[in-house]
């Protein structure tokens, strides 16, 4: 047994936290409100195999509640857009607060992903420019989706700490801007988000899996990702558990 429902080791970037353990007897909503907690001061939380038992595993994939599978086809990779859809929800309107990922099977040349801070993007603006951006509200859309529009800057619902809401892939308009000038600010908050002082890359291993706070992580498949051979399984929560 351990001594705290989840045991967390900071990795030392600018997000991440390593799960160390799990401790199977806690109560599922003392184990969702640990969780809550450390995604909300880590970002992401990232669990190899073997490090924790199959009962403590079980425990903590308990608190998601829908799930889905990503298999790549033998003959190519996974389709970069398919794949976005389903790891980068800023899209829908029911938007998970966080998701988990993990690596069943890699290509023989492994893979890799990068996760950006959303929190130390906005902090990392110069204050005029966080001046400005702190009551706009921005639109998100797919193709074949209706917009969503959310605040573009919002407070951390555990923390508040102000994070941008915001995807590469998928912001496309800001309310109340000429469309020239919000498609500056876009291009502007997308090289931000993806400078490296705002990133951590992490190599994936079969059988490790990682969980994330949307409003506060993005996640961008780097390395490996067009190969063939994955088999991904993901799942997703509509509220951090425990929050």
């Amino acid at each position: 047994m351990t001594s705290a429902p989840v045991s967390i080791r900071p990795m030392g970037g600018i997000l991440g936290g390593e799960i160390l353990a799990v401790d199977p007897s806690s109560p599922p909503e003392v184990t969702g409100t640990a969780v809550a907690h450390a995604l909300a001061e880590y970002g992401l939380l990232v669990c190899q195999e073997g490090m924790i038992s199959r009962e403590a595993e079980a425990k903590l994939l308990g608190l998601f509640t829908a799930d889905a599978e990503f298999h790549c086809a033998a003959s190519g990779g996974l389709a970069p857009a398919r794949f976005a859809g389903n790891m980068d929800p800023a899209w829908r309107s029911d938007r998970p607060a966080i998701l988990f990922l993990r690596a069943v099977q890699l290509p023989p040349g492994g893979g890799e992903s990068i996760w950006s801070s959303l929190q130390a993007a906005y902090r990392s603006l110069s204050v005029p420019m966080r001046r400005y951006l702190a009551p706009l509200h921005a639109g998100h859309g797919r193709s074949g989706h209706a917009q969503v529009w959310r605040p573009l800057v919002a407070p951390h619902p555990v923390t508040g700490i102000a994070c941008l809401d915001f995807s590469p892939d998928f912001t496309r308009s800001i309310a109340g801007v000429p469309e020239e000038e919000a498609q500056l600010i876009l291009k502007l908050l997308c090289d931000h988000v993806y400078t490296p002082e705002n990133q951590v890359r992490i190599p994936w291993r079969e059988g490790m899996f990682v969980l994330w706070d949307v409003r506060i992580a993005h996640h961008y498949p780097v390395g490996g990702f067009a190969a063939a051979g994955w088999r991904l399984s993901a799942l997703s929560a509509p509220r951090a558990p425990g929050a």
